[in-house]
């Protein structure tokens, strides 16, 4: 799983406050928070706050996260009189959150999927805090393009990637910039990453890293890529500056075969989506 997938413990972690108020709905206890329920917010700046005790939403509702793990704070961290900063609250969370199995797991992921969710973490309020609650709750965002208040979906996200909607939360590219692949694109990337052996010269490194990335894009699909004309290997290779500082590591892809032909959906053989 590349960093970029689950790291985004965003700087906006930099807001402080409690959970928001919705009307008559009655808040839910940190304590009493649980995994597989959803969140809704009215703004990126509330999705971003340290504590959340508003009432979950149904899942097939519209919501911008979902919790995937509810656990204890721990250790020193626990110890605090009064709830850490914001700053803090990332640092730790990290650790606590960050669990790449537990979340490739939860969203139902197969070998070769690539993962892009980001993790926000939750601790109890202020008041909550110096009661003695120490329930850290991790939540689970999904990429999405345009990020005014957030994504917003309306599935769960368990076992989400064996489903053909996984499109609107996978991660693909149109010339090289990001879509999510609901959108038409002309590359899916692949979890994996391949190194070109060191005799490899660079006129010979694209003939290469297609090769290499064969085996693991027909695991993608599920399928060998004779039964698929229509669709192509596409490997990023280390450019001009990173061939001369050492770097061999190469990207693996899946895309159409005809030159400047678009797809939308995932072409993963575990989404078992149409494409």
């Amino acid at each position: 799983m590349r960093k970029r997938t689950v790291l985004l413990f965003a700087a906006g972690l930099l807001l402080t406050g409690c959970g928001r108020g919705t009307g008559a709905a009655a808040p839910v206890p940190s304590a009493m928070q649980a995994v597989g329920s959803c969140h809704t917010f009215r703004t990126q700046q509330e999705m971003i706050q340290p504590s959340d005790i508003a009432p979950p939403v149904p899942c097939d509702q519209p919501h911008r996260t979902e919790t995937f793990q509810v656990t204890d704070v721990e250790g020193q961290f626990a110890t605090y009189k009064k709830r850490p900063d914001p700053e803090q609250i990332a640092a730790y969370a990290q650790g606590r959150c960050y669990d790449a199995e537990a979340i490739r797991s939860y969203l139902g992921a197969g070998p070769r999927d690539t993962v892009s969710f980001s993790v926000w973490p939750r601790l109890p309020t202020r008041a909550e805090w110096a009661r003695g609650v120490r329930t850290l709750r991790c939540d689970l965002v999904p990429p999405v393009q345009k990020e005014e208040n957030g994504p917003l979906t309306s599935f769960s996200f368990r076992d989400v990637l064996t489903r053909p909607e996984s499109s609107t939360v996978r991660v693909c590219e149109l010339g090289g910039a990001f879509v999510t692949c609901d959108h038409p694109h002309d590359r899916e990337e692949i979890a994996t990453w391949q190194d070109l052996r060191p005799s490899v010269q660079p006129e010979d490194a694209q003939k290469v890293a297609t090769e290499l990335c064969e085996p693991v894009v027909q695991e993608f699909l599920q399928a060998k890529l004779a039964s698929r004309p229509d669709l192509t290997i596409k490997a990023i290779t280390p450019n001009k500056d990173e061939w001369e500082k050492g770097v061999r590591a190469v990207k693996c892809g899946v895309g159409p075969a005809a030159a400047g032909a678009t797809i939308v959906g995932t072409l993963s053989g575990s989404a078992k989506g149409q494409v």
